[in-house]
């Protein structure tokens, strides 16, 4: 609380104290001073009638002394303006008149021989100014009254300027003083802890949480409280877990003088659910920091504020200990109450209040209240709802399917009024139930059981989608990030989306096919059970995916070379469930050393034991061009090899591509590579693995075995064209050439061989364009099985070439492609030029036909259909999937 630290001093300043921190009171005081001391002691001037412009000069001087110390902004004071009744200047050409005086010829003024000091470290306030008289008063004899008319103030006019003066400083320091306060106070530790942290407070929202009626002697308890029930709690779970990214939480320690609650009781006289008949028994109030005063009544939501003289002390006392810790912004305050009884109440957004008898249930629901404005849907005896209209949140008294404002979600099959039948889900099935608000009838709840009733469940599709509403601005969410792989081990993959400070893993279910998400890891990734590695996330991690271990499930390695003052390599292994940390390297990895800034993973069995390794190449990372084979021991990496600047027949260098293939079909993962940017020539390699080892066996210079000439462009593409169980090669160049390309080429296992190729040259009679697709030099290609043939396909995505943006599918017959597209929509998704595409297998089984599409705000599930594409479920802006939604891209309600 107050100013906060004040280093020592390390020189005097003019007072002979020692300097104070910018903004400090310190600082205020003495400009204080020094204003008030050139108010009274004036400077003699050449001209007494210059004496108010001196003054001004002096007050330019200390007001930029203010701006040197902190108190003000550094802006020039600008053009000095004498005080209300003193007469004004206006400027007549070449003279000067005050009003209601006479015109006299300008003159000017000249400094005083000696500078006050403060001045003379500004010596441009005393350039030649032009000044006319008569002047209110005479610096040279103020007791003596001037000729032209001027004179020293008296009376009560000296008595009112004076107090103008004073009242102008007051004012200056009350200012001064409340800014100085607002930038010392923070929150720093122990009295205020930032627990849950997800960058800068401005955009996300804030929600403090303070205890109350915890002694010193409790704090402990009260932080373990803190975290059991709200942050590893609430926010730990379900859905705010899926949401945090959205907050900053903060945790203030307040320290009571008792220990334990204030209680009010109530003689509730019979009706538990009816306060106004009941009468105040005992107040035994204690000395807590908020004065809360807990009841256990219901009908008095639990417990209640302190009032004295209409003033509400507990709000005051809640709203002070914000300011003391810099929390003034707060959107949201959580109040723990040191009681071993259950209740909960919630009169606002900075008002979510509950004692210990809880779970962090109970807070989330609480939370549903003040952070999503949402009502009970629970009965409290209440009887039948009579009031006006409600058609609101979660909540309605509208009595039909189409006009109730959760309609959306409603299955034409689902009966309205609603009651559970055997099949539907107790918490996703959504009608209309009766009884919502703590009313029994007459108004309706969307689910059986949602949180807002019964505590435990989640939140129901409508309540989530409220607040998920709420909370996207400050979510910081896309789909920009994604990647595939099967994490739980079903035959399916599954989406792994990364953004910023969290990472998320989506699980697609059966048909119908449907995203849902099963895990996150906010902020840091936890350690294995027993382990001591964990993994915090960053912005600048790379992932890499693949099955480490061999157990059936996708692990992850994951890089990061730009967050950290080194660069770190983690190994984050699935549980079937999510990811848990094993280890990470630091700066290097055993037996390969240090680790690039460029480095680059690609994932590879190269030594075909069932797990799969890592080629780590460093590119650019140093002068010096390294790869290095890095075994996967299903906990860690050892080094097999490491080669710098050449592997057996090729020079490496930092403009090599790598590509993973078994070309030779040993179920040791080779490499192709290629480089088009280093030499004079341009080559490509085909570099296979031992298992302890890799080398160039085949070595293609300028132009490969079909007459192919390659380009800096080429894209490479790996794919069992053939299906014979090795690895070949799709070649694409749109840039190089006037007209595009695409050769497929056979892998021998020792060479590539020419299969076909096509172009959009129609003079080419023997390289003809793909019959029923034409390519173009916009294409993108994403390896597939489309048709689950064991022959790899392409599909291809164009948005630049056309008027509107067409997705296709090329099936390959093993030595020729067919062709075949959608244009502009595919279902209800519209195909747009920033749309991103991964292949993926969501269906199970053989081949890979499915796509994964996204851009920032959407994302997608296609499938491709002996019939063509078929869109399976989009989201906008999160991915949630109700039992039933008419409007799926939408993110509002109706």
């Amino acid at each position: 609380m107050g100013w906060g630290p004040t280093p020592a001093p390390s020189r005097t300043n003019l007072l002979g104290v020692g300097q104070t921190r910018p903004g400090g009171p310190g600082a205020l005081l003495l400009w204080a001073a020094l204003v008030l001391h050139d108010l009274r002691h004036p400077r003699a001037t050449p001209d007494p009638q210059c004496r108010w412009l001196h003054l001004m000069g002096a007050l330019r001087a200390r007001r930029q002394h203010a701006a040197h110390l902190g108190l003000l902004p550094r802006v020039p004071l600008g053009a000095a303006r004498a005080p209300r009744g003193l007469a004004r200047v206006v400027s007549e050409g070449r003279h000067t008149r005050w009003h209601g005086g006479t015109a006299v010829p300008p003159h000017l003024c000249h400094p005083p021989k000696r500078r006050p000091r403060a001045v003379r470290r500004n010596p441009r306030i005393f350039e030649r100014i032009p000044c006319s008289g008569p002047f209110p008063w005479s610096a040279r004899n103020p007791g003596r009254r001037l000729a032209e008319g001027g004179r020293r103030p008296r009376g009560r006019e000296a008595f009112m300027t004076i107090s103008r003066t004073i009242m102008l400083l007051g004012a200056l320091c009350a200012s001064m003083a409340a800014l100085g306060e607002a930038q010392a106070a923070t929150c720093t530790a122990p009295a205020c802890t930032k627990v849950i942290d997800n960058g800068p407070d401005a955009g996300k929202k804030v929600v403090v949480i303070m205890g109350d009626g915890f002694a010193s002697g409790d704090q402990t308890s009260y932080n373990t409280n803190v975290l059991n029930l709200v942050t590893q709690g609430m926010f730990g779970n379900d859905f705010f877990a899926e949401e945090q990214n959205a907050f900053n939480v903060y945790r203030i320690n307040l320290t009571s003088v008792d220990s334990g609650m204030s209680k009010i009781t109530y003689d509730e006289n019979g009706t538990s659910s009816d306060g106004s008949d009941d009468t105040v028994v005992s107040i035994a109030d204690k000395n807590t920091p908020l004065r809360y005063r807990f009841s256990g009544s219901w009908a008095h939501c639990w417990l209640e504020h302190t009032w004295s003289g209409g003033i509400d002390l507990t709000e005051s006392a809640k709203n002070a200990a914000l300011a003391n810790n810099g929390l003034s912004h707060a959107d949201y305050v959580i109040v723990l109450l040191n009681d071993p009884a259950y209740g909960g109440c919630n009169r606002g957004p900075r008002d979510i209040v509950q004692p210990l008898g809880i779970s962090w249930q109970v807070v989330a629901h609480e939370a549903g209240h003040g952070i999503g404005g949402l009502r009970d849907e629970y009965s409290a005896g209440r009887g039948a709802y009579s009031g006006s209209l409600v058609n609101t949140m979660n909540c309605s008294s509208v009595l039909d399917r189409s006009s109730v404002v959760w309609n959306r979600f409603i299955d034409p099959a689902t009966p309205v009024v609603t009651s559970l039948l055997a099949g539907m889900d107790s918490n996703r099935t959504v009608g209309e139930f009766t009884g919502c608000s703590t009313y029994d009838s007459g108004i309706y709840r969307p689910v059986h059981n949602c949180r807002m009733k019964g505590n435990t469940p989640n939140y129901c599709p409508v309540c989530q989608t409220l607040m998920r509403k709420q909370l996207y601005p400050n979510l910081e969410h896309t789909f920009d990030t994604a990647l595939t792989g099967d994490f739980d081990g079903d035959g399916r993959d599954d989406v792994l989306i990364h953004n910023g400070g969290d990472l998320a893993i989506y699980r697609t279910s059966t048909s119908p096919y449907q995203s849902n998400r099963v895990w996150t890891a906010n902020n840091m990734v936890p350690a294995m059970p027993g382990g001591s590695y964990t993994w915090t996330l960053r912005p600048g991690d790379r992932y890499s995916v693949g099955d480490f271990d061999g157990d059936g499930k996708d692990d992850v390695y994951v890089i990061n070379t730009t967050d950290w003052y080194t660069p770190y390599i983690g190994l984050l292994r699935s549980n079937g469930t999510g990811l848990e940390a094993v280890l990470w390297y630091g700066t290097s990895v055993p037996g390969y050393g240090n680790i690039g800034t460029a480095d680059q993973l690609f994932v590879a069995d190269f030594d075909a034991d069932g797990k799969k390794d890592l080629y780590l190449f460093t590119g650019s990372s140093s002068s010096t061009v390294s790869l290095g084979l890095l075994h996967s021991t299903g906990t860690g990496l050892t080094t097999t090899i490491r080669y710098d600047g050449a592997v057996p027949g090729w020079s490496m260098r930092a403009g090599d591509k790598l590509y993973v293939a078994d070309f030779d079909g040993d179920n040791r993962e080779d490499l192709y590579v290629f480089n088009g940017v280093n030499w004079a020539y341009k080559y490509l390699g085909m570099l296979r693995s031992s298992g302890t080892g890799i080398s160039d066996i085949k070595l293609y210079t300028t132009t490969l075995a079909s007459g192919w000439n390659m380009g800096a462009n080429d894209q490479h593409f790996v794919a069992d064209i053939d299906a014979d169980g090795k690895d070949d090669l799709y070649v694409f160049n749109g840039t190089d050439w006037s007209v595009a390309y695409l050769e497929l080429t056979h892998s021998s296992g020792t060479t590539l061989d020419y299969a076909a190729r096509y172009d959009d040259d129609s003079a080419t009679a023997w390289a003809t364009n793909i019959p029923g697709w034409t390519m173009k030099k916009g294409d993108r290609f994403f390896v597939s099985d489309a048709n689950k043939d064991g022959r790899g396909d392409l599909f291809v995505y164009n948005t630049t070439d056309w008027n509107t943006q067409y997705l296709g599918t090329l099936m390959s017959g093993g030595t020729t492609l067919s062709g075949s597209w959608s244009a502009d929509w595919v279902g209800s998704w519209n195909l747009g030029v920033s749309d991103q595409f991964l292949s993926a297998n969501y269906e199970g089984g053989a081949g890979k036909a499915d796509l994964f599409v996204r851009n920032t705000e959407w994302f997608g599930l296609i499938r491709r259909t002996s019939s063509g594409f078929t869109m399976d479920r989009h989201y906008y802006h999160w991915i949630y999937t109700p039992l039933y939604d008419s409007k799926p891209w939408s993110d509002s309600m109706p």
